[in-house]
């Protein structure tokens, strides 16, 4: 057996015990998420100190390492760690916290706004990172070849960190990142509410307050669903199906049998709470919100202004451009600007590092405070006076 490999609880118990005393430990997991609710975690890799172990997940209770996870005494290093921390999080029964993303922190550092592991460990480690074994099957019995790849993943992630934070700290970006690193593990933590879930599907901005009761209610059965069965959402119904019923509810279980789409949805209980969730939606529109009183062209021409003052800002900090702002985040404070800046609503862009390389330069260009000249030669061909 590889001597990195973890399977009994009596182990675990042990390295759970000497990691709450670590200041930061790197962690990765491997997973299959194809044809489930919930991914399926497989394995869990971690490094502290001269400790290095991978952890075969169905022959342990991972609830022991709760206490290190959610301790935000110790920093857990990940790389790109958006899919890692909730599944880690539903299999530990616990929060994380205090988190450094490796991939998040590069992006401050000049590596541009999603390097991969593979690249970042050759610029930073020299070293390079085999990853012809990423589609293993990690779900069954593990080969030494298996764990080292997978062992990889943590190995150098301690020394990375560090590299990237001398780095940052030189740059005096380093609180950049940390809070940028903050914002990301919020956002994997977070679960959408049920009432907003209906907004993922497609096409549906042309529906009636009525039809969109039915969607918002129809979306909240699926996902209910599909994790009660742990089955992907798109088994359950697709989005067609759900637009379908949302447009020409169906009355009875007879009507179900004409919805092309509908998947084990069919089936009892699940086509009688299908039903339910239908009358519900009938009985409660959503409303839906009003339109902008601003012109269109108006606020793309605004937006387009701003997107400028974000390229060159972009380049200025030798940031990626999206990590400052996105196009959608543009078109809002450009209408907040426009309905007179109320104080009462609150921009990203205009809070924190952000609103130090982008915010106020956006809340010049509003103010009608500089001037744009083109200029051939510069990085992004333009110039702000």
């Amino acid at each position: 057996m590889h001597p990195s490999l973890v399977r009994t609880d009596v182990q675990l118990a042990e390295i759970a015990q000497r990691l709450e005393k670590a200041a930061e430990v790197a962690v990765d997991c491997e997973f299959h998420g194809e044809g489930r609710y919930y991914p399926q975690l497989c394995l869990v890799q971690l490094a502290f100190g001269d400790e290095l172990w991978a952890i075969e997940t169905r022959s342990v209770n991972l609830r022991v390492l709760a206490p290190a996870l959610a301790s935000s005494a110790i920093t857990k290093l990940f790389h790109d760690g958006r899919q890692d921390i909730p599944i880690l999080m539903r299999a530990a029964s616990t929060s994380v916290a205090n988190v450094f993303d490796t991939q998040v922190a590069a992006a401050f550092a000049g590596h541009g706004g999603s390097i991969g592991y593979a690249a970042l460990v050759r610029a930073l480690a020299g070293a390079e990172i085999d990853k012809s074994l990423q589609g293993s099957d990690w779900s069954g019995t593990l080969s030494d070849a298996q764990l080292e790849y997978a062992l990889d993943d943590v190995r150098h992630l301690g020394g990375i960190a560090a590299t990237l934070r001398a780095a940052l700290e030189s740059k005096g970006r380093l609180p950049w990142a940390e809070e940028a690193c903050a914002d990301a593990l919020e956002r994997a933590s977070r679960r959408p509410a049920p009432e907003t879930l209906y907004r993922r599907v497609g096409s549906t901005s042309k529906l009636a307050e009525g039809p969109l009761g039915v969607l918002r209610e129809l979306a909240i059965w699926r996902d209910r669903v599909a994790e009660a069965t742990d089955k992907p959402a798109v088994t359950v119904a697709n989005d067609l199906a759900l637009k379908s019923m949302a447009m020409q509810p169906p009355k009875d279980a007879r009507a179900l049998g004409a919805v092309r789409g509908l998947g084990i949805g069919r089936a009892q209980p699940w086509a009688t709470e299908l039903l339910e969730a239908v009358a519900r939606g009938r009985a409660r529109p959503e409303p839906k919100s009003e339109p902008s009183p601003h012109d269109a062209g108006i606020v793309d021409g605004i937006s387009g202004l701003l997107s400028v003052a974000r390229r060159d800002a972009a380049a200025r900090a030798e940031l990626a451009p999206e990590l400052l702002a996105d196009q959608t985040e543009l078109r809002d404070l450009v209408e907040w600007h426009l309905d007179g800046q109320p104080a009462a609503v609150t921009h990203a862009v205009l809070e924190g590092w952000r609103h130090e390389v982008l915010g106020a330069l956006c809340l010049r260009v509003l103010g009608g405070e500089v001037s744009f000249r083109v200029e051939p030669g510069s990085p992004t061909g333009v110039s702000i006076l």
